[in-house]
């Protein structure tokens, strides 16, 4: 196999790539909050178009904390662990603690620990030279593409 298609990490998109998805998930619910409440979205009642506000603002709270803490961009092999990084956390498990990948058709990937925490990583279409390099330092590892997740070729023929 070509070892151009091995690799020992992975990261999400660029600097800005990754800093405009976390304003976004900031920034996008709560202009929606804000669009309701100025009646955009035909509601005549001003107290319906003022519940759009602290919905906007709930879900904008929701989606930057997972934006900031629970969503990695970063996995990297190293020493016998899989290390992840957030924006905001960081965490490493030891290769024997990882029990299957799964990447996901809607772009993003779940790791799965021995001890049942799951790390979800942002992206999957760049993923698969990395999950190559983690099939090769723990072949325990299941990695089980979702349904309808594109696969390269040279992926499913096992490296």
């Amino acid at each position: 196999m070509d070892d151009t298609r091995v690799a020992t990490s992975y990261t999400f998109g660029t600097l800005p790539v990754r800093a405009a998805a976390v304003l976004a998930a900031f920034v996008a619910p709560v202009a929606f909050g804000v669009a309701g409440a100025a009646g955009l979205f035909g509601t005549e009642s001003l107290w319906a178009r003022l519940a759009f506000v602290p919905l906007g603002i709930a879900v904008g709270a929701v989606y930057g904390y997972l934006a900031l803490f629970r969503i990695a961009y970063r996995l990297r092999l190293s020493d016998a662990r899989l290390h992840w990084r957030a924006v905001l956390r960081a965490g490493s498990a030891p290769l024997a603690d990882v029990r299957r990948v799964v990447p996901h058709a809607r772009n993003h990937t779940t790791v799965e620990l021995a001890d049942g925490r799951r790390i979800r990583v942002a992206g999957v279409h760049d993923v698969w030279p990395f999950l190559e390099g983690l099939r090769r330092a723990a072949p325990h590892v299941e990695i089980e593409p979702e349904f309808a997740t594109w696969t390269p070729g040279w992926f499913r023929a096992g490296g």
